[in-house]
């Protein structure tokens, strides 16, 4: 695995909605997600959703995009979901999978809620297609468990929670 830097990681401005935009009509990145691109006019609406949360939420959760120095690497999430559950997540570009990045964004978001009070008081938990294999390694890797796998919105689905 190369060594990165110091990933630098910070919330989606209003400049930014090209950057998500690359990632959501990327049908490599979207085969365990959605299981299709989103058009532009829907990756725009879902971004001034996005913005609209990171300017509603002061608490380190939000969404985020994740450079490695100068390169656009992709998005990391934390978002509150009702109640005390938060959702982590990730989307990669496909030039930048294998490298290591997933689990440095894992890794950094996690350590984001460790540092929270409020934040580690919640259930965190992940939702991934049972079929990405990678991803579900990655999080049992630390320290998530499935609890449910089905059909959710018309798409395979497994839930995963962080324990500890």
């Amino acid at each position: 695995m190369p060594t990165h830097k110091k990933l630098n990681v910070e919330f989606y401005q209003k400049n930014d909605q090209q950057l998500y935009s690359i990632l959501t009509q990327d049908i490599r990145v979207m085969r365990y997600i959605t299981e299709k691109t989103e058009p532009e006019n829907e990756a725009i609406e879902n971004f001034k959703k996005i913005l609209a949360y990171n300017a509603s939420h002061h608490d380190q959760t939000g969404y985020y995009k994740i450079f490695d120095q100068a390169t656009y690497i992709g998005f990391g999430k934390l978002s509150w979901d009702g109640g005390n559950k938060i959702e982590i997540g990730y989307m990669i570009l496909p030039e930048h999978w294998g490298k290591g990045y997933a689990t440095k964004i894992i890794t950094h978001l996690l350590n984001l809620v460790r540092q929270s009070e409020q934040l580690s008081q919640a259930t965190i938990y992940a939702i991934i297609d049972p079929k990405n294999g990678a991803s579900k390694h990655l999080l049992e890797k630390n320290h998530f468990v499935s609890v449910w796998q089905g059909i959710e919105e018309g798409l395979p689905s497994e839930h995963l929670i962080w324990q500890p």
